[in-house]
């Protein structure tokens, strides 16, 4: 990790901010649906707010290769704050929408300009992976800090808003990091090209639809769906699944959830600060096993945790956690092997495919959930993640079918 200038920490300290903003959601639920009427509405809710991130994936990643990162960091940092204000205000469901959807397009804009900085740092894949790594281990301890913060605030003041109000403190202070003179001399810049560390000479830009067309590419990005379908699926419903499936009390389900999160923490910061043997390949099937074992427990024992075994959600979120953690950043970096010059596009390009997995969770699982019950949506979970573990094997098979034409 030595090397990181200090605008790759501000960057890391605003991914944290975001993991906050991202859990506060799943945690509030019960809650916000019961002011809702639905799970339906939740879903419409959801649905809005990975919408916007696939606006800002989109326009991020064509930006980063067009305007100075001082620039978009600090705009897409206000839209953020003034975002969660419309969110704290709003009268009715409208401005909720509009709110999480502008604050979603700002916050994955800022994260694919965030994956592109940080993959200058370094130019060897495993090592790229590792510095990438550093935004997930961010969000993820945002994560697991939210959880338990709301619990906390709940003995207080059980408002949906409440912790959407105090977000407004690390955000404001994420912001003036960013004001700090000199704070991106550290970064090249070269226009309207893209670089990835590995040179500074100009290279031309491909467009998104070629980047896609590439076959180790296409698969990372369905990989990318399923990937954000599962972790998102988690953290929007499991609360909700909990209290519904397996009987236990909200704030249990929060510590459940909050299982989930540190199992992803502890698999981003073993990526990110400690060295191993395996390969980006062998890490993403091994972990996949992992994250197989611990959902399988959760849909298919769903009643022994309120019969005599409560300790069993939190270990199978734990090693569900664990096994979802990095498919992002190894995914990213076996897209970077296949088209060096061109991080901001594939930040990009896996961006959306994270989100419109995320769209899924929220309106299908939402509206599933309606029309029969929260158990049986959740269980798609599991059928998402065979079939991201089909995907791992395409991208298996067809880096290793590119390295012996």
């Amino acid at each position: 990790m030595g090397g990181i200038p200090f605008v790759g920490w501000a960057i890391t300290f605003a991914a944290l901010c975001s993991g906050l903003f991202a859990a506060i959601l799943g945690a509030v639920t019960p809650e916000l649906r019961a002011e809702l009427g639905s799970y339906q509405s939740m879903g419409v809710l959801m649905m809005a707010w990975v919408s916007g991130g696939v606006l800002g994936a989109f326009q991020g990643g064509k930006l980063a290769q067009k305007v100075h990162p001082r620039t978009l960091v600090l705009a897409y940092i206000g839209s953020a704050l003034l975002s969660t204000l419309v969110i704290v205000g709003s009268p009715n469901f409208v401005g909720m929408l509009v709110g999480f959807f502008c604050f979603s397009a700002a916050e994955t804009a800022f994260m694919t300009l965030g994956h592109s900085i940080l993959s200058q740092v370094y130019s060897e894949p495993t090592s790229r992976a590792r510095v990438i790594s550093l935004i997930d281990v961010a969000f993820s301890a945002g994560t697991v800090i939210t959880p338990a913060a709301i619990i906390g605030l709940h003995y207080y003041d059980s408002s949906w808003r409440l912790p959407y109000l105090l977000f407004l403190i690390p955000m404001g202070l994420a912001f003036l990091l960013f004001l700090r003179k000199g704070a991106f001399n550290q970064i090249a810049w070269h226009g309207s090209h893209d670089d990835s560390g590995a040179a500074n000479t100009a290279v031309q830009p491909q467009s998104y639809l070629n980047l896609a067309r590439v076959p180790t590419i296409m698969w990372c990005m369905a990989a990318g769906v399923f990937a954000g379908f599962i972790e998102w699926g988690q953290y929007f419903w499991y609360v909700s699944y909990g209290i519904q499936a397996q009987g236990i009390s909200a704030n249990t389900a929060r510590f459940g959830l909050q299982s989930f999160v540190a199992g992803m923490l502890a698999v981003r910061c073993w990526q990110a600060f400690f060295h191993s043997d395996l390969g980006l390949h062998q890490k993403l099937w091994r972990l996949n096993l992992l994250a197989l074992t611990g959902l399988s427990v959760l849909v298919l024992l769903p009643n022994h945790f309120s019969q005599g075994m409560p300790w069993l959600y939190s270990i199978s979120n734990f090693l569900f956690g664990l096994g979802v953690g990095v498919a992002f950043p190894i995914l990213l970096s076996l897209m970077i092997n296949a088209a060096p010059t061109q991080s901001s596009k594939l930040s990009a390009l896996l961006m959306i495919s994270f989100t419109l997995g995320a769209q899924l969770a929220g309106l299908f699982i939402g509206n599933l959930a309606d029309w029969t019950n929260v158990q049986i949506a959740y269980s798609t979970l599991l059928g998402g993640l065979v079939l991201f573990t089909v995907s791992v094997w395409m991208i298996r098979y067809r880096t290793a079918k590119a390295l012996f034409k």
